[in-house]
């Protein structure tokens, strides 16, 4: 995946995340700590916030894997220079 496909991929997670939030009155970090430390109970509600919001976790670690060589990559470009963060350089990013 690309950067700009990860990027994409989150914001469409925070969605569906943001719904399950505002249904329940419940920050995401909040109810996965409760579910995993077993004080909710199982629906299929929480069983599908728990699949988003650890794909959001996934996505995230693999967002600042690739953002990070991708700024290595532009600092070694750049010298001493300050960063050229072309908009078409982030969208062909290392996948």
């Amino acid at each position: 995946m690309t950067l700009t496909e990860i990027i994409q991929d989150i914001h469409g997670i925070e969605a569906k995340l943001e719904e399950l939030e505002s249904r329940y009155g419940l920050l995401s970090g909040d109810f996965y700590h409760l579910y995993q430390v077993g004080e909710l109970q199982q629906s299929r509600d929480f069983i599908k916030w728990v699949g988003y919001y650890e794909a959001k976790l996934d996505r995230t670690a693999r967002y600042r894997e690739l953002m990070y060589a991708h700024l290595r990559q532009l600092r070694d470009q750049s010298g001493l220079g300050a960063l050229d963060l072309a908009a078409e350089s982030v969208a062909a990013g290392a996948s």
